[in-house]
């Protein structure tokens, strides 16, 4: 599931971590404004822009957005000291689609710095390079009935604007969820074709020289939110569906992920990768899909599952906190 597209299912169940209902729905998060300076981690979620303390406490809202629109995929600039993220609304002039916004971690200067220019376009999964001069993002189109996907006619590509100029250019086609290195580079994202998914991929960072980034014998049904170390030295990305070349060694898959994609309480992994692409490794197996982020020091990784706040070793996956939170789910941002 991804939070760009929440939008059009937010009526969908959600089954807990061992497969029952939750037995009541969380708490609703704190009313306060502004907690940004004092969060560890900032969440988007449906339900707003939160920040959490260290022990995943939620302190209440970064910033108070417009009613009715749901963030997501939060990352940060170079200095630390801003937000930018997608926000799926609707407008009057231009209907419902997505945006990209920013804001600084006090609350203010909550601006657009791209905006769907009709409805049915969605900008999500925003990237900065380290000069933050370009900003990299998930643009898809869509004609006819989004909520009958069989009759919608969908585009994706991946494109690179000059946040100077505001000139924008399309370098991948056919592609999603980028990502880009640390020290801007490469990009990592999420290839389809004919509108299925089929794989990570890697590029440059003006979308040359475009491959599978795997180099084993492994692929997935579904993958999503791939991200850099913040060394760039490995990439971790949630999936579902793990599948192996006959000739290969299936790695710390369970059987019963078989060839489904996790969507809405199907089960998925968490999977670590050296940027190379050279090698697979399993540190999480849970009952929906995730949306990672890094401790700024590449040791940690956090996530959230059906209401818990979870943080693994990267180097093992050892627990090291797992919290009960008032949000269901969201994409988390390691700010410190």
């Amino acid at each position: 599931r991804r939070p760009l597209f929440v939008a059009l299912a937010l009526a969908g169940a959600v089954a807990a971590c061992g497969g029952g209902p939750l037995a009541t729905e969380p708490a609703p998060p704190p009313s306060e404004v502004g907690v940004g300076t004092r969060a560890v981690f900032a969440v988007a979620a449906p339900a707003g822009l939160f920040g959490l303390d260290a022990s995943a406490k939620t302190l209440g809202h970064l910033v108070r957005l417009p009613a009715g629109a749901l963030p997501s995929s939060p990352m940060f600039d170079q200095t630390r000291k801003v937000l930018v993220f997608a926000l799926v609304q609707s407008t009057e002039k231009e209907g419902l689609g997505s945006d990209i916004y920013s804001v600084n971690l006090d609350g203010t200067d909550l601006r657009p710095l791209v905006t769907h220019e009709r409805p049915n376009v969605f900008y999500a999964s925003p990237s900065l390079d380290p000069a933050g001069d370009h900003l990299y993002v998930h643009r898809r189109s869509a004609e006819g009935d989004l909520r009958q996907p069989t009759v919608a006619r969908t585009e994706d590509s991946i494109e690179r604007i000059d946040l100077r100029t505001r000139e924008r250019r399309t370098i991948l086609t056919d592609a999603a969820e980028p990502t880009l290195s640390p020290d801007g580079k490469t990009l990592l994202f999420v290839h389809l074709s004919r509108g299925d998914q089929d794989g990570l991929w890697t590029s440059a960072a003006d979308g040359s020289s475009a491959g599978p980034f795997l180099k084993t014998r492994d692929s997935f049904v579904f993958q999503q939110a791939p991200r850099f170390s913040p060394s760039g030295r490995q990439v971790v990305v949630s999936a579902a569906g793990h599948l192996v070349n006959r000739a290969g060694r299936r790695l710390d898959a369970p059987a019963t992920a078989g060839g489904r994609s996790a969507h809405l309480g199907i089960q998925s992994e968490v999977f670590v990768a050296p940027a190379e692409g050279t090698a697979l490794r399993s540190l999480a197996t849970l009952s929906d899909d995730v949306v990672p982020t890094w401790s700024p020091d590449g040791t940690r990784i956090a996530f959230i599952v059906l209401g818990t706040f979870v943080v693994v070793s990267q180097a093992d996956g050892a627990v090291q906190l797992s919290q009960r939170m008032p949000l269901l789910y969201g994409d988390p941002v390691w700010l410190r």
